[in-house]
C-alpha cells in the first residue's frame, strides 16, 4: 500500500513544473548531467515525503559511493521503499548486501532479500546470488549454485554462460575445463566482458598468444564501435597487469590505458599507478602530472595517490605539507587517508609531534573500518607520548585490531598482558565491543549477533 505522503507527493508532482517544489524529472535530468548534488537534493525532498521510486533513485545515488556512510544511507532509503512494498528496493538492497557486505550477517541479508526478490519476478536477481554464492562458499555450504546455474542458462540467461565458466575456474577447474570455459564465453565476450578476463586467464595461462592478441584487438574494436564502455575496457586493461593474471601484460595495459585517456579519469589514475610500478614506462614528472590531472578531475583517489606519495618520499622528495593537503582532500571518500593524517602528525613530520590531531584523524579512520589506525591508537595510548596513558583504551583498540587480523596488534597484546590486571583486560573488552557496536550502528552496519569474546 502507497502511504498517503507518496500519493499526496504524486499529485504535487503534476504541478512542480510551474513551482518550486521537487521535481522527479528534474533529478534524473541532474543526474544524466552529472550535477550529482543537485540530484540528491531533489531526491532526498521526494524521498522524505515518502516516494518509493524517490526513495529508490536516492539508494542508487549514495550506492556508487565508497564510503561508509554513504553505503548506510543507501540501505536506509532501500529499506524505507522496501516497507512501502516496492520490488525494486528488494532488489537492490539484496544486491548492495550481497556485494559491499561487512560481515557474514549482513552477506546473508544479501542472500534473503534476493531470493524474495526473485520470488517477486524480479529476475535481476537471480546472477547476484549465484555471484554471492560463487565468491563465499563457506558463507553458504548449503546452497548450490550450479542449480541456479543451471536454471539461469534453462531460461536462456547468457549471464549463466558467464557464472558456469566462472564456477569452473573457482573450483580450480581451468586447466581440466579450458575448451569447454573458451566455448561458453567466446561467443558473449563483448555483450559480458568479465569474459574478456576470463578468456585471457585461459590463453595466457596457456601461451596462447596469438589467440590472446586477438582477444585484446576484439576489445579494442569493441570499445571504438561503443559496443563495451570505457570501464569495461579499464577492468580489463587493468586486470592484465594485474598480480592474478598467469602473464603480466605491461605494455598492453599502459597501450590500452591511453585509448582512455584523457576521456576516462581511472584510466589516468591507473596509468600513473603502473608507471609507478614499472619505471621504464615514463619518469616521475609524468606520475605526477598524470595525478595531478586526475585530481583536477575530482578523482580523489589521485589525491590519495600523491598524498602517499609525498609522505614517504617515493618518487618525489618527502613534504609533509603536501601530503597532508591531499590527504585532507581525500578524507572525506577514504579512511587511510585519515589513517595517514594520523601517522604524520603521530611521528612529527611537520616538526614536532601533534598527538592530539594524531588522535583525532586515527580515530575518525577506526571508525570507517580502517584496522590500522586502530593498532596507531593502541600504541599511542600504551607508549603515552603526548597524551595521558591509559592501559583500557590501549587494549581495547590492541583488541579490535588484532580482532581485524592485524599481527602486529596481537605482539603488542603479548607485550602488554604482564601490566595488565585481569579487571583491567575485562573492562577493556567490553569497552571494544561497545565500541565495535557503535561502528556498526553508525554505519547502517549493525549485526543480530554480537561479537563474544573469551578470557584467556
Amino acid at each position: 500500500m502507497i502511504h498517503k505522503a507518496s500519493t499526496a507527493m504524486l499529485l504535487l508532482m503534476g504541478i512542480a513544473g510551474c513551482s518550486g517544489l521537487p521535481d522527479m524529472q528534474r533529478a534524473e535530468q541532474e543526474a544524466a548531467a552529472g550535477n550529482l548534488g543537485a540530484a540528491r537534493a531533489e531526491l532526498t525532498k521526494l524521498a522524505k515525503f515518502g516516494l518509493a521510486d524517490a526513495q529508490v533513485e536516492l539508494g542508487d545515488l549514495y550506492s556508487d559511493e565508497e564510503s561508509e556512510e554513504a553505503f548506510g544511507k543507501a540501505l536506509h532509503w532501500y529499506q524505507a521503499a522496501a516497507e512501502q512494498g516496492s520490488d525494486r528496493a528488494l532488489s537492490r538492497l539484496g544486491k548492495l548486501y550481497a556485494r559491499e557486505g561487512k560481515s557474514v550477517s549482513q552477506r546473508a541479508k544479501g542472500e534473503f532479500y534476493l531470493k524474495k526478490a526473485m520470488a517477486a519476478g524480479d529476475d535481476s536477481a537471480l546472477m547476484p546470488l549465484i555471484e554471492l554464492y560463487l565468491d563465499r562458499p563457506q558463507e553458504f555450504p548449503k546452497a548450490d549454485p550450479m542449480q541456479w546455474i543451471q536454471r539461469a542458462r534453462q531460461k536462456g540467461d547468457p549471464s549463466g554462460d558467464l557464472a558456469l565458466a566462472r564456477y569452473y575456474i573457482l573450483n580450480g577447474q581451468l586447466q581440466a575445463r579450458a575448451g569447454e570455459i573458451v566455448s561458453l564465453c567466446e561467443p558473449i565476450a563483448v555483450s559480458h566482458p568479465d569474459c574478456l578476463v576470463i578468456l585471457a586467464r585461459v590463453y595466457l595461462a596457456d601461451g596462447h598468444t596469438e589467440r590472446f592478441n586477438a582477444l585484446v584487438a576484439r576489445a579494442r574494436k569493441a570499445w571504438e564501435q561503443g559496443e563495451i564502455d570505457d570501464r569495461d575496457l579499464y577492468v580489463f586493461a587493468r586486470w592484465l597487469s594485474d598480480d592474478e593474471s598467469p602473464a603480466k601484460q605491461v605494455a598492453v595495459t599502459n597501450e590500452l590505458y591511453q585509448l582512455l585517456i584523457p576521456d576516462y579519469v581511472p584510466a589516468i589514475t591507473g596509468r600513473a599507478r603502473l608507471i609507478m610500478d614499472n619505471t621504464y614506462l615514463a619518469d616521475a614528472e609524468e606520475v605526477i602530472r598524470l595525478l595531478e590531472t586526475s585530481r583536477s578531475q575530482g578523482d580523489l583517489k589521485a589525491s590519495l595517490t600523491l598524498a602517499r606519495l609525498y609522505e614517504r618520499g617515493r618518487i618525489v622528495p618527502i613534504d609533509a605539507r603536501k601530503a597532508i593537503e591531499y590527504a585532507s582532500e581525500a578524507s572525506e571518500r577514504y579512511p587511510s587517508a585519515d589513517y595517514l593524517l594520523g601517522r604524520i602528525y603521530k611521528r612529527g613530520y611537520l616538526g614536532e609531534p601533534e598527538p592530539q590531531k594524531a588522535r583525532d584523524h586515527l580515530l575518525k579512520a577506526a571508525r570507517r573500518g580502517y584496522a590500522k589506525a586502530d593498532y596507531l591508537l593502541a600504541e599511542m595510548f600504551w607508549e603515552g607520548k603526548g597524551i595521558e596513558v591509559n592501559r583500557l583504551y590501549a587494549w581495547s583498540f590492541a583488541l579490535l585490531a588484532t580482532d581485524a587480523g592485524l599481527p602486529r596488534a596481537r605482539e603488542l597484546l603479548v607485550e602488554m598482558v604482564p601490566q595488565m590486571p585481569r579487571a583491567l583486560e575485562q573492562a577493556a573488552e567490553t569497552l571494544a565491543n561497545r565500541e565495535l557496536a557503535a561502528r556498526r550502528q553508525a554505519t547502517g552496519a549493525s549485526d543480530q549477533t554480537n561479537r563474544q569474546r573469551q578470557g584467556g
